[in-house]
Order: C-alpha cells, then structure tokens, then sequence
C-alpha cells in the first residue's frame, strides 16, 4: 500500500441534477473559486505521538426543552499517516482519522450544530439524457449507493446538517455518450442555522436551511474524470488523485493509465471494454469537496471532524469502496 503521493489540485464543479436552484449556484461558484484559489500549502509537521479516542464527553446541564451542547470533541495533533512525494502533509488525514475510530463522538457543539439533520433518501429524479439503452438498469445501481452511503456513522442520524441527494446521466464535459454509460450520484450536505427565517423545521424535528455545504460526488464509467488528472499514489487498491480527496474505484482488470511516446502517464485509450455491457460499471470516482476556505481550515487543523466537511471525508476515508461497488454492480 503506497502512502506515498504528489500533490495535485484540480476543484471541479459537483453537478447536482435535481438539487436546489440556490446549490447549483454555490457548484458554479465553487469551481470558479477553486480555479484561482491554491490552497496547497507547506505546513508545519506535528510530530506528536497518536493518543487514544478521547471518551464521549457528558452533555453540558441544559435548560428544560432545549437542545444538549456538547462539549468540543479533543482533536489531537499527531504525526499524519500520509504525506506527499514532496514531504507535503495531506492535512485531512486527522478528519479521516476521528471518523475510524471506533467510538467517535458524533453529537455537536453548539445548538445549530447538535439540531437533527433532514436526510433525503435518493433522488427524486435523474437529470440527463435517458435515449440510451441501460439508463434504466444503471439508475438503479446509482440510487443503491446512497443507503450504503448514509449508512457511515459519520452520516447516519446525522446533526448539524442535512443531506440532499442528486443524480444525472453524462458526461463531465458533455458530449456524446460512450459505450459505457456515464453517471453520477451526488450528495450535499448543508449546515443548519437555527436562526436563518429559511430553516425549515420538518414533523419529525429534523432541519434543513439552504445556501452551502460539502458535496461528494460518485460518478461511474466518466473518463472526463481521469483526464489530464495525475495519479498521486494509491489508498486500499485504489488510485488517488486530486491531492488525497478523490478516489478511483476500478472493476476492470485494464490499467487506468498508460505511457506515451515521451515517457509520461496518459488516459488508457483502451480502458473502456466496449464487450461490457453499457450499464456495467467498469470504474468508479469518489470525490469530496468544499470551498477554499474551508480547506485552509483543514491545513489550520480548525475544520472539526464534525463538521459537514470533516464527515464526508470520513466516509471517503472509511468505506469499503470496492465492495460497495460490486455489490450495486451486481447485486444477487
């Protein structure tokens, strides 16, 4: 297993076909940002040694009615597992750390962040072309992702944000469609403010307010998503990219990337196996992202694990990827 990885950044836009107007504007926003925003930065290695999970801490006495506060779970500084071929830190390690541990304290730190989170199952609808043979079966298989997903402990009974689910059909960079179908399951999460006029409180006591969030996004069979990316170095048997925070899922024995005439690593133009059915998945991305900003805090290590940023990457970090992918791919 290769911890060892180069840095490379490239923010793209999170298409989410059947969100929010107001998210679709925040994606658009996101990319234009992350284009002009390095956020690669050297920072200083903490050497301390790894401590053990801090106990779940009691909840602070609380007026009648109202909601818990919990105290700050302890984030302890300590020497990252991983790093970069330049000695480079990859800063989310101790986010992807907090969420393997076998008791993570899940609960908030202040009223906004501990009110229940409204969770949307899968997506209403698929935006995208449906002409293409397949569409059908590989809906499917997309929309099974998102029990598996917000199964994580990270995300299951989630505090602090609410989750809305999305799905499309195409590729990254539009065009046509190749023989294996290209898709897409997204998944936003939004902070709650308790005291935005926009909350809306559902029946079951759980919020949801517009505006921003984090977004993980799982596409399938789209070689836009691979081109012109490097490969950084691998994680469990898969391919990492976009300096630690996006994954290549294979199912297909062919190699991802090959070398040119001059020596360099290039898209496998034989990756795809047109002998395949078109909606089998024969490689799969995962993808978590946020503002700028946000990453700055994680090189601070001010981002708190609980935050909506710090559980997507603990799902990223802590699933079993591949299986999942065999499992939605061909479920008996």
């Amino acid at each position: 297993m290769t911890h060892r990885l180069l840095p490379c950044l490239i923010l793209a836009q999170a298409l989410l076909a059947s969100g929010p107007a107001r998210a679709n504007d925040w994606l658009n926003n996101l990319a234009k940002q992350a284009a002009n925003t390095a956020i690669q930065q050297t920072a200083r290695q903490l050497g301390a040694p790894r401590a053990a999970p801090p106990a779940a801490p009691a909840p602070v006495a609380a007026a009648a009615g109202a909601i818990p506060v919990y105290p700050a779970p302890a984030i302890v500084p300590r020497a990252t597992r991983i790093t970069f071929d330049d000695g480079v830190v990859f800063h989310g390690d101790y986010l992807a750390d907090y969420w393997s541990r076998p008791d993570p304290v899940t609960r908030g730190t202040t009223p906004d962040r501990d009110a229940p989170g409204h969770v949307i199952g899968k997506p209403t609808s698929f935006g995208g072309s449906r002409k293409y043979p397949g569409t059908a079966d590989l809906q499917r298989k997309l929309e099974a992702i998102f029990p598996r997903v917000l199964a994580h402990p990270a995300l299951a009974n989630i505090r602090g944000a609410s989750l809305r689910p999305g799905g499309s059909f195409g590729h990254e960079r539009g065009g046509p469609m190749g023989h294996a179908l290209a898709g897409r399951a997204t998944l936003l999460a939004y902070p709650i403010r308790l005291d935005d006029p926009d909350t809306r409180q559902f029946p079951d006591g759980s919020y949801h307010s517009p505006g921003e969030g984090a977004v993980m996004r799982i596409v399938v069979n789209d070689t836009d998503e691979l081109e012109r990316r490097a490969p950084l170095g691998a994680w469990n048997g898969m391919t990492v990219l976009r300096d630690g925070y996006m994954f290549v899922i294979p199912n297909t024995e062919r190699p991802l990337y090959v070398r040119d005439a001059s020596g360099g690593l290039v898209l496998n133009p034989n990756l795809i196996d047109t002998t395949r059915p078109r909606s089998d998945i024969q490689f799969m991305t995962v993808y978590v992202g946020t503002t700028s900003s946000e990453h700055n805090e994680v090189v601070r290590q001010r981002l708190h694990p609980t935050s909506e940023f710090g559980r997507l990457v603990g799902v990223l970090y802590n699933t079993d990827w591949r299986t999942l992918l065999r499992e939605v791919n061909d479920p008996r």
